[in-house]
């Protein structure tokens, strides 16, 4: 493992404490008491206008607003966080290796990749990767979706590979495909307890069917986890729905434009596919420079709009209950919302070149 250095802001360096036990399952009990009182915002801040690619991460405290580390330059295009470890992929198609981070110690694991792009055999395949924490076993592991399309018709397939960081050689090895076909946008997979969830694309088992891997078994769960929709909303468009970790437990959430409202469930008990609904936040009381639209007038299912908020992704549950969200357009916001008040404050604003790709929670690593 290499030495680099992750320079801190303010002069501060990073801490870690190692748990001592594993995450435990989802429950709703891990929302009331398993809040993480060293959780950082992730953020990939997209700087440089003339490289796309080009990107600084930064450790950004939800609480405060204030970036306790930064690490400049990096070309990827895409991040992700696992119990204290941040892993950057590698932009297109260089086929430069995947680099694991460790704000903790500034070590770097480098990756073989490939690149991430491919055409070949009348195929063109896009690689998308998934970045877990195994509580179980106390490992980390990469999931590397495949989703190949024809060149010449519509068909569409996925397969997929894993690889455990420092085991086996380090090597990528052959996974079972997913029983459907996934979403691979990034707010539509979250990563609980060693499993990596993902909303699928089959509008015939509607949209809020989700698919599951066991990162520990390396193995697709045998049936799809039903969603917390009711029937009404089952058929939405599915860019309003949404995966997130919160505090450990798999919540689901749906940006419901019809009835004005952002609406939160918890999985208490995967076996028994049981939902609890959590919150329900209207536009109004959250979203800057939301309005209805007037009596009569048609509400469209995906609202499109340059300066007003239309969207907002709750990110964590902080220590005294507050929920940090963000919003990413217009203005790239931290926003924290009170639910014993039902009030709601500005943390920070990031811009709207920024996004946040995942937590950094030091408290759960275990170091070797």
């Amino acid at each position: 493992m290499a030495a680099a250095h992750i320079q801190p802001s303010g002069g501060q360096p990073f801490s870690v404490r190692p748990s001592s036990s594993p995450v435990a399952p989802p429950s709703m009990a891990a929302i009331q008491a398993g809040r993480l009182k060293d959780a950082l915002l992730v953020v990939a801040a997209h700087e440089d206008p003339t490289d796309i690619f080009s990107v600084n991460v930064k450790l950004v405290d939800a609480a405060s607003g204030a970036t306790v580390g930064q690490l400049d330059g990096q070309h990827t295009d895409h991040i992700s966080a696992a119990a204290g470890l941040i892993c950057l992929v590698p932009a297109g198609t260089s086929g430069s290796a995947i680099r694991v981070l460790n704000p903790a110690t500034g070590g770097i694991t480098d990756i073989p990749a490939g690149p991430t792009a491919v055409a070949h055999g009348g195929w063109t395949s896009q690689s998308s990767y998934v970045f877990a924490h195994v509580p179980t076993t106390k490992e980390y592991k990469l999931l590397r979706i495949i989703t190949s399309r024809g060149c010449h018709d519509d068909k569409v397939k996925q397969s997929c590979e894993i690889l455990t960081l420092g085991g086996r050689g380090q090597r990528w090895r052959p996974a079972p495909s997913p029983l459907v076909l996934l979403s691979m946008v990034p707010r539509q997979c979250a990563v609980t307890a060693g499993f990596a969830h993902f909303l699928t694309t089959t509008r015939t088992i509607g949209y809020d069917g989700i698919a599951s891997f066991d990162m520990a078994k390396e193995e697709w769960r045998p049936s799809l986890l039903p969603g917390p929709l009711p029937s009404r909303s089952r058929n939405c468009c599915q860019s309003n729905l949404s995966l997130v970790e919160l505090n450990s437990c798999l919540a689901f959430v749906h940006h419901d434009y019809l009835s004005y409202c952002i609406d939160m469930w918890v999985l208490e008990d995967m076996g028994e596919s049981k939902w609890l609904r959590i919150e329900s936040l209207h536009f109004r009381s959250f979203l800057s420079g939301f309005e209805e639209p007037e009596k009569g007038q048609l509400t469209p299912l995906i609202p499109v709009s340059r300066r007003k908020e239309i969207f907002a992704q709750p990110m964590m549950v902080m220590d005294d209950g507050r929920i940090a969200f963000w919003v990413r357009f217009p203005n790239g916001t931290v926003r924290v919302y009170d639910p014993k008040t039902r009030k709601c404050e500005d943390a920070v604003r990031m811009g709207s070149a920024s996004s946040i790709v995942g937590l950094y929670k030091g408290s759960q690593v275990e170091l070797s």
